[in-house]
């Protein structure tokens, strides 16, 4: 059990943060870790992890976000089962991922049983008094990874759907996940590469991290992974994105142009964006379409269908042929998935 000391380091970090005094609240942080204080050790790898506040360090981070962990905190069993769903450090390890998964929520950590919940809930309704035991046992992992049929707008160039991809309390939870924490989105500037705003992209956008602890974000890579034909260790961070009405993105291209300044070196070092993939969250708003405008192709999708679609031709060359849009909703707001896969594994 920590020292008082530790949980007086920690609460001194917690002031020191909030003040903006962020080296000042590394250190305590880093002096109730060393005594195993979880929180503690929880806080400061989460912040090594992402670059909050600190030089970002992904091996220390980790490591202490999995001696929280050991030590039995709730929410850094959450970030452990992501860890081991997504295979940070060696092969994806599903079954040891949901039982971390599991852990956590017996722990107390509501947003882990809420994800054993959903991904129970695949295969049929569960009790609502349900066990987090049962519920982890639930878990089809194979129909999971079973989508539904693929069908075909455009063979060339490739855009398809897929209806019913991502089952409703999934969407609702990928919204109500981020709904507190969106931001302006950015584009990026043709003269230097640096991402600004900009009135072409008026919309919202979150990313996920991997101390946002959300398994749900994971199957469903896997699961658009396995429609689309990719591997899930070549898609970027997804993000959600809001549409308010009247919030567009104006037609653009989702491929990296290798003439742009920074591009030939980030293509070198991250590869092309080769495809991309959404799901739609939600529905009951006007307009909103994604056209293709050079197609003549405009799709809205209901909540949980995908739309999937190639950036790049048969060669691998940017194909200009798939710019497109994100139309403004007149009334009500739009929610997407959105997921980006490059041509080389991510890191």
């Amino acid at each position: 059990m920590p020292s008082s000391a530790a949980e007086q380091a920690f609460r001194q970090a917690l002031e020191a943060q909030q003040a903006g005094r962020y080296e000042e609240a590394v250190q305590l942080l880093s002096h109730a870790a060393s005594q195993d204080h979880v929180q503690a050790l929880s806080l400061l790898g989460g912040q090594l992890l992402t670059g909050r506040g600190v030089k970002p360090d992904f091996a220390s981070g980790l490591a202490l976000i999995r001696r929280a962990a050991e030590l039995d905190g709730a929410y850094a069993r959450a970030v452990v089962a992501a860890s081991l769903c997504y295979g940070v450090d060696g092969p994806a390890d599903w079954k040891a991922g949901l039982d971390q998964l599991q852990r956590s929520a017996e722990l107390g950590y509501g947003p882990a049983g809420a994800q054993l919940r959903i991904l129970a809930e695949l295969t049929g309704p569960q009790p609502p008094a349900a066990s987090w035991a049962g519920l982890r046992r639930a878990i089809d992992l194979d129909a999971w990874r079973r989508p539904p049929p693929v069908e075909t707008l455009s063979a060339d160039p490739e855009i398809r759907i897929v209806p019913g991809l991502a089952p409703k309390p999934a969407c609702d939870w990928l919204i109500s996940s981020v709904r507190d924490r969106l931001q302006r989105a950015l584009v990026h500037t043709p003269d230097d590469h640096r991402l600004k705003a900009n009135d072409v992209r008026t919309n919202s956008f979150a990313v996920f991290r991997l101390t946002d602890a959300n398994v749900i974000v994971m199957m469903l890579q896997e699961r658009l992974g396995a429609a689309a034909g990719v591997g899930v260790r070549h898609m970027e961070g997804p993000q959600v994105l809001h549409y308010a009405a009247g919030q567009q993105y104006q037609a653009h291209f989702d491929f990296m142009e290798p003439f742009m300044p920074g591009n030939a070196a980030l293509i070198q070092q991250y590869g092309q964006r080769t495809a991309t993939l959404l799901i739609y969250l939600n529905q009951g708003f006007q307009g909103g379409e994604t056209e293709f405008h050079t197609l003549g192709i405009r799709y809205k999708g209901a909540a949980g269908d995908a739309l999937m679609f190639r950036n790049v031709d048969r060669a691998g060359a940017p194909d200009r042929r798939m710019g497109h849009a994100g139309l403004p909703p007149s009334t009500g707001e739009k929610w997407l998935f959105s997921q980006w896969v490059r041509d080389r594994l991510q890191h």
